[in-house]
């Protein structure tokens, strides 16, 4: 039920407006509207865990390095310390587990790969051109179907992406493929359908996980036809080009980061999604600021010797800066309706790689921040064996925040509600 909307009993022309159910109401005890949209950011291999976890719970809890950039905001996020995906074992791979809790190998039906802002991007992208925006470093995110989504890394290409329409000729191209396309799944759905009866149970489960594919496919096909004809907002270009010949914007990485974030708010703004997802990519390479002299990947893997750690910091705070300012970007921001991006955009910065040196998937650096939630605390919860709080009791909330009725999801045992509305 959505949450902003009384529930009517019409009959005999006359409208009666139900009460305010408390069952029905997921708006937060603030009274503050839930939140509208959905931002991800992502670092591939975490952060180094020494520098990240306040030791005092609470809201007086001293800001560790790695959150100090984060001063003028700190009373607008909360940190949490011993979250996980119980099951989700070690190794880079958990990287990929962050927004759907679960191992490619131990999912016996891909749906349930689905991850979190796939699941709102359902609900949420139902009226934008774009349902979700991938960018950055990808993996994160999954399909209904199980499929791992793709990324964009470049920021002219999502610059032309969002605000560059095709020529006509390009724009009759794309109608006659999507027309093909449509005609072809057509074919594969009913040869497909001819084939059901002859299978036995198992195959009918793979039957079923390939019909969700097409389906999937099916719905990008008519996304992509609806919004074929409808003009794309009108953006100068300054973002990624400058504003003069005094100005040079940088698009390599990691000097990118900032256009990309800034990207990501014009496109909000402008509401061609309302659920994006900014990964920061792992890999070895050797990051241009001063004192850096091995790769990345091998810094994660300190083994807490004094001077990678000191290196890992620069790279790890140039992350926490950037994602500082923002933080003030979406403050300053509004929406065609006059509204704070901040207020009304549920912002969630974390990794499904908890220790990048010993790659393990526990305690999981997370942060979250805007969407209208309370904020100015470090909460901490006990682990019980190898596990701590299952992390999806938070996605549990936040799916709840967009007004999106789940009481589960993926290995969630309840929801942090009572922490954050």
């Amino acid at each position: 039920m959505n949450t902003n909307r009384r529930t009517f009993l019409k009959g005999a022309g006359v409208s009666i407006a139900l009460p305010a159910f408390e069952v029905f109401s997921k708006t937060p005890a603030t009274g503050t509207a839930a939140a509208k949209r959905f931002v991800c950011v992502a670092p591939n291999y975490g952060v180094y865990p020494g520098n990240f976890f306040p030791e005092q719970t609470g809201s007086d809890y001293e800001l560790p390095e790695l959150l100090q950039p984060l001063a003028e905001h700190r009373k607008d996020f909360t940190v949490f310390t011993n979250l996980d995906h119980p099951g989700v074992g070690g190794g880079h791979g958990c990287s990929n587990t962050f927004l759907n809790g679960l191992e490619l190998k131990d999912a016996k039906n891909t749906k349930k790969l689905e991850s979190l802002d796939q699941v709102m991007a359902g609900v949420l992208g139902r009226d934008t051109r774009f349902s979700s925006l991938q960018i950055g470093s990808g993996g994160t995110s999954w399909s209904k179907a199980g499929i791992r989504l793709p990324s964009e890394l470049s920021p002219e290409r999502l610059f032309n992406q969002l605000f560059i329409d095709d020529p006509d000729k390009i724009k009759n191209q794309n109608r006659v493929f999507f027309q093909e396309d449509a005609s072809i799944l057509d074919v594969v759905r009913e040869d497909a359908k001819r084939l059901e009866k002859k299978l036995t149970l198992t195959d009918r489960d793979k039957l079923d996980e390939f019909l969700t594919s097409i389906r999937g496919v099916e719905q990008q096909l008519e996304r992509k036809a609806k919004w074929i004809d409808v003009a794309k907002p009108e953006m100068k270009d300054s973002v990624i080009r400058g504003d003069g010949d005094d100005v040079i914007v940088d698009l390599t990485y990691p000097y990118n980061t900032p256009v990309m974030y800034d990207l990501m708010i014009l496109a909000l703004q402008s509401d061609s999604t309302r659920v994006i997802t900014f990964g920061h990519p792992g890999g070895n390479r050797l990051f241009p600021f001063d004192g850096i002299t091995a790769g990345y990947h091998q810094l994660t893997h300190h083994g807490k010797r004094p001077d990678y750690l000191t290196q890992l910091t620069s790279i790890e705070k140039y992350y926490t800066s950037q994602f500082s300012r923002f933080l003030s970007r979406m403050k300053e921001s509004k929406d065609a309706q006059g509204e704070s991006l901040f207020d009304t955009t549920a912002i969630l910065f974390g990794s499904g790689m908890g220790n990048a040196s010993s790659h393990s998937s526990r305690n999981l650096p997370i942060l979250v921040s805007g969407g209208g939630m309370k904020h100015g605390q470090h909460h901490r919860f006990e682990r019980h064996g190898r596990d701590g709080r299952p992390l999806s009791d938070l996605f549990v909330t936040l799916l709840q925040q967009m007004g999106i009725e789940k009481e589960s999801f993926s290995t969630s045992q309840g929801n942090l509600n009572h922490l954050l509305t």
